[in-house]
């Protein structure tokens, strides 16, 4: 983290923010999801998904077992979320795209670790503003 880290981490909130406001329009609004929203290792091309591991070394140092839980959340909602886009985005043998409904137990997991995501950051960050005090 070349930047300020607090600061770093605001974005990385931010970033992961817009993603999951992204999902959310794709399947309110009936958009096809981008490839990127549904690929395999979808968890490391995010703009979150870069920021974490360009700074793993250096997150790790500040917090081994709060970097690891960011990890394993992150990868674990895009998951989810490819399976919800899945679910949603049917092909038929035409090509044709069928909307779908989504589980509801699904849609509200993804939330969920959105939320813990989000939470955990928050965590990560107060730390670091009082390390620096």
């Amino acid at each position: 983290m070349k930047k300020d880290p607090i600061q770093t981490v605001s974005s990385a909130i931010k970033e992961h923010t817009k993603w999951i406001e992204n999902i959310n329009k794709s399947l309110i609004c009936n958009i096809v999801p981008t490839e990127s929203m549904i690929e395999e290792n979808a968890h490391l091309k995010c703009n979150f998904g870069k920021w974490l591991e360009e700074n793993k070394e250096e997150l790790k140092d500040i917090n081994l077992e709060t970097f690891y839980q960011v990890y394993e959340e992150h990868q674990k909602l895009h998951s989810i979320a490819k399976e919800i886009l899945d679910i949603s985005f049917e092909h038929n043998f035409l090509n044709v795209t069928k909307h779908n409904p989504v589980p509801e137990n699904m849609y509200d997991e993804m939330l969920k670790l959105s939320k813990e995501i989000k939470k955990t950051l928050r965590k990560f960050r107060a730390n670091l503003y009082e390390s620096n005090i």
